[in-house]
C-alpha cells in the first residue's frame, strides 16, 4: 500500500532516537523524500553506528505485488523535469518495460531505490537494485533459474544505463553466477553509475558456510581466512547469508555481510550482539540502545483509510568489509506500512 511520505515520517519520528539519526540529518532525508515519487508504504534508512558518523542515507522499496510498477511511473511523470539527467532516464525506462507484461523485466518482482544523502540535495541521484529473483520471497532460498536470473540482470543493467553490461565487466558478472555454491542464488542486482562506476552491485544469498570459499573463487582480492572468521564471529546464528560485492573488471576490494535481526524488540540475542559491537568499538553505547529501542509495532488509523494499519518498525545491519581497514558496521532501520484488518500479535 502507498502512504504518503510525510504521514509516514510523522508516524515515525517519536520513535527514532536523535543519537541514531540527527535532527539535521533526519531534515536532509526528509527533503529528498519528497522530491522523490511515492512509491510505497514503507523506507528504509541507512545509519552509521561508530562514533562521529553523522550521515544518514535513505531507501524505498517498490513492490510489483503492491501496485509497484503503475505507482512508479506515475509518480516519474509528476515529478517532470524535477528528477532528470541520464539516472532518472534510466529509472524512468526500466519503469516503462516493467509494466509491460511481454517484457523480460515484468519478471522483476522488487525494485529498490536507495539514495545518498551526504547534505541538502535538489537532485538527488538514484541508486536502483532490480531483484532477478521472480519468485523471491515465497520459497526457501536456493534452487533458483540461473540462467533466467543472469538474463534478468543484463536486461536491467542495460536498461538502467542505456547501454549493455561492458564486456571485460559482464564476464567478472557471469563468474559471480557460474561460482554460486549449492542453494546461492544472486539476488538483486545494481548499476553503480551514481557512484561514477560502471561496475554492478550484486547481492548474493548463499550457505553461511560457503561464504569464504566464494569470495575467493571469484577473484576477491581479500583474505578468505579473514572473512571465514567474521562469519564465524558474526554470522554463527545464521544458516543463510547475503553478501554484497561489485563486479567491475574484478571483484572490488569491499563487501558487505547482512546481519538481519529478529522483528521482536530486545530478543536477548541482539542485545548480546549489539554489546560486543560496542566491546569492539565498532558501536557507541547510544546508538546501541537507540537500535534497541526501534523495534516495534503500532495499530493505528492513517489519513483517510477506513480500516487500523500495521505500523511495523524492525532494522538490520551490514559488515563492511575492506583489506588492510577497520572494520565498519551500517544499520537498517526499516518502517512499513501494513493492512490488516486485525491486529496482529
Amino acid at each position: 500500500m502507498i502512504v504518503p511520505i510525510d504521514e509516514l515520517f510523522s508516524r515515525m519520528k517519536p520513535f527514532l532516537s536523535e543519537a541514531l539519526v540527527g535532527e539535521q540529518a533526519l531534515g536532509h532525508v526528509s527533503e529528498v523524500a519528497r522530491l522523490l515519487p511515492e512509491i510505497s508504504g514503507g523506507f528504509c534508512l541507512e545509519a552509521r553506528l561508530e562514533e562521529g558518523a553523522p550521515r544518514v542515507d535513505y531507501m524505498v522499496c517498490c513492490m510489483r505485488s503492491d501496485g509497484g510498477p503503475k505507482a512508479l511511473a506515475e509518480g516519474l511523470a509528476k515529478a517532470g523535469d524535477r528528477l532528470r539527467g541520464p539516472l532518472w532516464d534510466g529509472v524512468r525506462a526500466f519503469s516503462r518495460e516493467w509494466q509491460d507484461p511481454a517484457s523480460l523485466l515484468a519478471r522483476v518482482p522488487v525494485l529498490w531505490l536507495e539514495y545518498d544523502v551526504e547534505g541538502p540535495q535538489t537532485d538527488p541521484k538514484p541508486f536502483a537494485f532490480a531483484c532477478v529473483q521472480p519468485d523471491f520471497g515465497q520459497r526457501p532460498p536456493g534452487g533458483s533459474n540461473v540462467a533466467e536470473s543472469l538474463q534478468l540482470t543484463r536486461r536491467a543493467m542495460e536498461v538502467f544505463q542505456g547501454k549493455p553490461i561492458p564486456p571485460a565487466i559482464d564476464r567478472t558478472v557471469a563468474r559471480c553466477f557460474e561460482a554460486l555454491p549449492e542453494f546461492g542464488e544472486v539476488e538483486h542486482v545494481a548499476p553503480l553509475a551514481c557512484r561514477g562506476s560502471e561496475a554492478v552491485r550484486m547481492i548474493i544469498g548463499m550457505p553461511r558456510d560457503a561464504v569464504g570459499e566464494y569470495l575467493e573463487r571469484v577473484g576477491w582480492p581479500g583474505s578468505r581466512a579473514q572473512v571465514e572468521e567474521l562469519t564465524k564471529t558474526w554470522l554463527s546464528y545464521l544458516h543463510f547469508a547475503e553478501v554484497n560485492l561489485d563486479a567491475g573488471e574484478s571483484v572490488g576490494p569491499t563487501i558487505g555481510l547482512a546481519l538481519p535481526f529478529p522483528e521482536k524488540p530486545n530478543d536477548p540475542w541482539a542485545r548480546e550482539f549489539l554489546q560486543r559491537m560496542v566491546a569492539q568499538g565498532l558501536c557507541t553505547p547510544e546508538k546501541r540502545d537507540a537500535v534497541l529501542s526501534w523495534w516495534g509495532r503500532e495499530r493505528v488509523p492513517l489519513t483517510g483509510d477506513r480500516w487500523p494499519s500495521n505500523l511495523c518498525r524492525t532494522v538490520g545491519a551490514k559488515l563492511v568489509v575492506r583489506p588492510d581497514a577497520p572494520l565498519a558496521v551500517k544499520v537498517y532501520p526499516y518502517f512499513e506500512c501494513r493492512f490488516s484488518l486485525w491486529a496482529e500479535t
